[in-house]
């Protein structure tokens, strides 16, 4: 998921929700600039960088039930958004 920075300077991803496959898919969000992701009811997140990622987070794989909609926060530049992640079969 790449994160850019709109005109009024918050953090947007290309992709909201985020979709991903139960115990089988990892999300990877991707950005130039620093960052932090939080993400309610789940903490398996890494930082760091990573091929064509000046900055990156990584979770662990998603075990919760299908249909599972997870809240989310990217927080940059001063300013936080909600996006969110739904858990697919």
């Amino acid at each position: 998921v790449t994160i850019t920075l709109n005109s009024s300077g918050l953090p947007v991803p290309d992709h909201d929700p985020v979709e991903v496959k139960k115990d089988s898919q990892k999300i990877r969000w991707c950005a130039d600039f620093q960052f932090t992701i939080t993400i309610v009811g789940y903490s398996d997140v890494n930082y760091g960088s990573s091929s064509g990622c000046t900055f990156s987070a990584k979770t662990g794989f998603f075990n919760a039930a299908v249909g599972t909609h997870y809240k989310y926060s990217i927080t940059a530049n001063g300013k936080t958004n909600d996006p969110g992640i739904d858990v697919k079969p």
